[in-house]
Parts: C-alpha cells; sequence; structure tokens
C-alpha cells in the first residue's frame, strides 16, 4: 500500500474525511460507530477545528480510494485552547444543550457534548515542557504499514517550519496500541489524568 499512499499538507476539502476517520478509531483506537447517536460529536473535538480553522497544523495520507489518516496539531497549545473558545466551541454549544443531571447516567453523547462546553485544559506541567501539541489516527486498513511514521515525519517538518520543537500528544490509558505507537517513536510518559485516563507523552523534535 505504501507505494499508492501519497501523504500531503492537510486542506479543507479533508473535513468529512478527517471526521470518518476520527469515528472510526474513537473508542480508544478501535470503531466507535455504534457508541454514538451523533456521529460527528468525536470529529468536532479531536479534528473539525483544525481543518475547519487556519493557522495550525496537518498533513493527510490519502490513496486512489481517498484520505485513510491525518496527523493534525497546534504549534501552541494555549492559544489553540484560547482559539477554540472564541472561535469553534460557541457555535457548538448554541447546537448542543449542555446536559443536566446525574454524569454517571449520561450517555457517550452526552459525556463528548459535556467535553464542548466545559474542555478539558491539557495540564500545565504537560504544556510547560512540550508546548505543541498532535493528534494522529489512521483507518484499520492503514494501520501496520508505517503509514503513521510518514505522517508524523512530515507533521514534524511542517510543525519545525513553525518554529516546533518539542510536542505532545494523549493518548486513552486503554489504547495500548497506540501508546506503544508513540514510545516506538521517542514519546516519553509525562503523566497520566486519572478523571480522564489520558497519558501524556512528549518528545522534542
Amino acid at each position: 500500500m505504501n507505494d499508492t499512499v501519497r501523504v500531503r499538507s492537510a486542506e479543507f476539502r479533508d473535513l468529512e474525511a478527517a471526521y470518518e476517520i476520527c469515528l472510526k478509531t474513537g473508542d480508544a483506537g478501535r470503531d466507535a460507530t455504534g457508541l454514538y447517536r451523533d456521529s460527528r460529536l468525536i470529529g468536532h473535538i479531536y479534528a473539525g477545528p483544525y481543518l475547519a480553522l487556519d493557522g495550525f497544523i496537518g498533513v493527510v495520507a490519502e490513496d486512489r480510494d481517498g484520505v485513510l489518516g491525518y496527523a493534525v496539531g497546534a504549534a501552541d497549545t494555549r492559544a489553540c485552547e484560547r482559539r477554540l473558545e472564541r472561535d469553534w466551541w460557541p457555535s457548538l454549544r448554541q447546537r448542543y444543550p449542555d446536559p443536566s443531571g446525574d454524569p454517571a447516567g449520561w450517555t457517550p453523547d452526552e459525556r463528548r457534548i459535556r467535553s464542548i462546553h466545559h474542555p478539558a485544559m491539557v495540564p500545565e506541567y504537560v504544556v510547560e515542557a512540550y508546548p505543541a501539541h498532535i493528534h494522529m489516527n489512521l483507518l484499520p486498513r492503514a494501520q501496520g504499514q508505517g503509514l503513521g511514521s510518514r505522517l508524523l515525519a512530515a507533521w514534524s517538518v511542517e510543525a519545525r517550519g513553525q518554529a516546533v520543537s518539542s510536542v505532545h500528544a494523549g493518548v486513552n490509558a486503554r489504547n495500548k496500541a497506540g501508546l506503544a505507537f508513540w514510545k516506538a517513536r521517542g514519546f516519553e510518559p509525562v503523566g497520566a489524568v486519572r478523571d480522564s485516563g489520558t497519558i501524556w507523552c512528549g518528545r522534542h523534535l
């Protein structure tokens, strides 16, 4: 497959493909299609703004059948959080009312909507050491063939062009394969947020 796959800069036209990939890998690396009534919720959080808004860093991998993976992120995580608060979350908050009641009874959709209204901040100790961040996902048919490494390399080139010298990724603690991927590429765990199950990994570029 690698001979027929092209890695290029991400564009707005890749938005729908990124949403689909995000859903297909949204359950700790597994297909989350059956978890959500609204299939776009997870993409709103982890993919959409990086393609719909300008100023972010993004690359995609595509073959003759379309986009099959992406790597997106931001050079400055705190600036990104402020940008999303200004330009991305407000319209989504109007579309999705903030859930109420006992969180223990919330559906997966409601938990995602809650994070739209109250997005979690990346811990300061992570951002201080690794100010940039990256999200990466590949469709199952594209995994295990070296495309993740190609995407990371291409993203890193673009990131260095924006003066990025270190970057972090958040990994779901249940995603053992994902954690192994990042560790094999030099990302070292720097801490975990117990209530969300996120393992933060960082690397200098």
